[in-house]
């Protein structure tokens, strides 16, 4: 078996110990003296605590294996820690990033109070950044999210998890920002105004169980947006709107009270005022449910849609009991054909698509 692999080409044997979590790829050196250094070219390291005795012992193979790698281009890093307090392998993954051209990065950690990237760190190589929190009720200080000259100058995709917002430039130093992912966020700015200035953004997605009051967003090339939180935050752009919007995704997750449930309304329309561009338009079970609640008259909001999704295979919750899913899924499909007259422009190529949950399984019906 090991004959046959080392007669493979040397490329296809790295790409072979990309596919491995770090600590499979370095057990492949026993195989045969040809193997005993090849896991020190791989292009990809994947680092996972998960079957590390403690957590001491992960943190100095980590050590151990940055430093014994080949000087060679490093494509992807991904890390993932489970332990609770801030590990010392985390700053050598981050130093290893900066210094030796990665392109994506992926850190998914338990907690730490601070990302080790400031605002004098640049990266002329990193392309993809991913930063997740799992810990609940915690959210890390960024302090890379203020205006920067193009420090990250080729960085497309952006994906954080409880990171606190606390500037109101936070995005503008990245010059060529294509997707930006923001979930369960904190936006501590004044005012809870989440700023977005991105020239280059084509999709934005943001789910939070914060209140964000507004969004102010500089975004002329978006084509996709999905918003899922607490509340409909009001929206306001510049230099022309969303003239590219094709996609848009609505959820709710928030609980209002009777004397809110009004505001919360008419908030949720002005937001498709906003966004009356898009082509496409999915709606998850709480915000057909508000829907539900008042009448809805006068003309679409959205001016060329040409689907609509409506979504029913989650619960929805209220006064913290949680509804059957049948018994949910024959109320809202009452509200469909109101819904669609409504939202649908009168053209014979619009379509409404509906998806339920049947016994389990996934079911899609075109209406």
């Amino acid at each position: 078996m090991a004959d046959r692999l080392s007669n493979l080409p040397e490329s296809l044997q790295l790409r072979i110990l990309s596919c491995l979590e770090a600590r499979h790829a370095v057990q492949t050196m026993v195989l045969s003296k040809s193997w005993f250094s090849t896991w020190t070219g791989t292009p990809d390291l994947k680092f996972t605590s998960h079957g590390f005795e403690n957590l001491d012992v992960f943190d100095n193979f980590v050590v151990n294996v940055i430093s014994r790698r080949q000087p060679v281009k490093l494509d992807r890093l991904t890390f993932k820690h489970d332990g609770k307090y801030y590990p010392r392998s985390l700053k050598i993954v981050f130093d290893c990033t900066f210094s030796h051209g990665v392109q994506e990065l992926e850190a998914d950690i338990d907690y730490v109070s601070i990302w080790p990237i400031d605002l004098h760190t640049s990266s002329d190589s990193l392309t993809s950044l991913k930063l997740f929190i799992r810990q609940k009720r915690s959210n890390v200080c960024c302090s890379f999210l203020k205006p920067r000259s193009g420090s990250f100058k080729n960085l497309t995709n952006l994906h954080l998890k409880k990171a606190r917002i606390t500037d109101l430039d936070s995005f503008s130093g990245f010059p060529v920002l294509d997707k930006l992912r923001l979930d369960f966020c904190f936006v501590r700015t004044k005012g809870m105004v989440l700023n977005v200035h991105a020239a280059q953004l084509s999709e934005i997605t943001v789910s939070s169980y914060d209140y964000v009051h507004h969004c102010v967003f500089t975004t002329p090339k978006l084509r996709y947006f999905k918003w899922g939180g607490r509340n409909f935050p009001r929206l306001v752009t510049h230099e022309g709107g969303f003239p590219m919007l094709d996609t848009v995704v609505i959820d709710y997750n928030g609980f209002p009270m009777l004397d809110t449930v009004g505001k919360v309304f008419d908030d949720l329309l002005m937001l498709f005022n906003t966004l009356h561009n898009a082509k496409s338009l999915t709606l998850f079970s709480p915000v057909v449910h508000l829907l539900r609640l008042f009448p809805v008259n006068g003309c679409s909001p959205f001016r060329e849609l040409k689907l609509l999704k409506l979504d029913f295979r989650c619960f929805w919750y209220h006064n913290g009991l949680q509804a059957p899913d049948s018994e949910l899924t024959r109320e809202l499909l009452e509200h469909v054909p109101g819904l669609k007259a409504y939202l649908l422009p009168e053209s014979h190529d619009a379509k409404c698509s509906v998806m339920v949950t049947d016994n389990g399984n996934l079911s899609q019906n075109c209406i």
